[in-house]
């Protein structure tokens, strides 16, 4: 028993030191890696690294390198049912290397129609190998109505959709088409009422086809009034009231509001017309006419003046 308790404490002794060398050097410090040897396409190489702090290292493979070829020879031609295969030789080991070549394409000769296609049907046709005899199938469109116009069957006119009927060269299938109805042949516009100020006058024209009667409400021709669709000639009739004392208001917009309105009344009023508020083509010409007077250049004489 005593011989037994020396063995184990000596063995005790002699581990402590190594414990204690490992828990001072908790993680290796390691150099580069360094080539012992070189990989090749017959082996793959190896390296080294050494730890900086203790005998601890480390190894790790490099990959085979690929083999070189000399030169690639064709020693089975491909065809259209097997592939081929080119052979080399690696200049470095000799190896014999194979790699192999995709099928050739067939050698389809012309289509041959299996089943016809038809207005709707489709149809199908096959295209045979001419080495192999092997067949790819394909799908032929639908041909379509072929129409032919048979005769009118009811003639359009402006009140009344005509109509004709049409049947197919392939299968005689027939279908009724629609004409649009023709536009109305008008007389010229008789006044019935002239307009006045700021009301509308009232003229109607006939259909000389139907006899239909078409009226409207209407301005004279050039007249400017409120609420109309903005325009440039809005915007010139602005400039000129403006110029002219009658007129503070927006000009970009070319709108034809209550201020317009109150402006051309003013003119109107000032002179000798009847305040309307409407810029009839009379009431248009005396506003030019007083504008002119002022001296000032037109638009147009400015342009001209600039491109000069």
């Amino acid at each position: 028993m005593r011989k037994t308790g020396w063995v184990l404490l000596l063995v005790g002794v002699l581990l402590l030191p190594l414990g204690t060398a490992g828990a001072e050097h908790t993680e290796h410090t390691f150099g580069s890696w360094r080539t012992k040897r070189s990989a090749t396409c017959t082996q793959a190489g190896l390296q080294f690294r050494y730890c900086t702090g203790c005998d601890h290292w480390e190894k790790r493979e490099l990959d085979k390198l690929p083999h070189t070829a000399d030169k690639w020879v064709v020693v089975l031609e491909p065809t259209c049912t097997a592939e081929g295969r080119m052979e080399a030789h690696c200049t470095v080991c000799g190896t014999l290397m194979r790699k192999a070549i995709e099928k050739a394409p067939h050698q389809y000769g012309e289509e041959e129609v299996i089943r016809e296609a038809t207005c709707l049907q489709e149809g199908k046709g096959q295209f045979t190998c001419e080495i192999c005899g092997a067949r790819s199938s394909v799908k032929i469109d639908p041909l379509g109505h072929d129409w032919k116009k048979t005769g009118v069957s009811q003639a359009a006119t402006c009140q009344d959709y005509g109509s004709y009927e049409e049947a197919c060269l392939r299968c005689e299938k027939t279908q009724t088409e629609r004409v649009d109805k023709l536009e109305h042949d008008f007389t010229e516009w008789t006044v019935i009422k002239e307009p006045s100020g700021q009301t509308k006058g009232t003229r109607e024209r006939v259909c000389t086809s139907c006899g239909e009667k078409f009226s409207e409400r209407f301005f004279w021709e050039g007249t400017l009034y409120q609420d109309m669709t903005p325009c440039e000639e809005v915007i010139r009739l602005q400039e000129m009231l403006r110029d002219l004392g009658y007129y503070s208001g927006s000009i970009r917009s070319g709108q034809f509001g209550s201020v317009t309105g109150s402006a051309v009344a003013k003119f109107q009023k000032a002179n000798g017309l009847k305040a309307t508020q409407v810029a009839d083509p009379e009431t248009l010409a005396r506003i030019e006419e007083a504008w002119k007077a002022l001296g000032l250049e037109t638009p147009e004489a400015e342009e001209a003046q600039a491109g000069h």
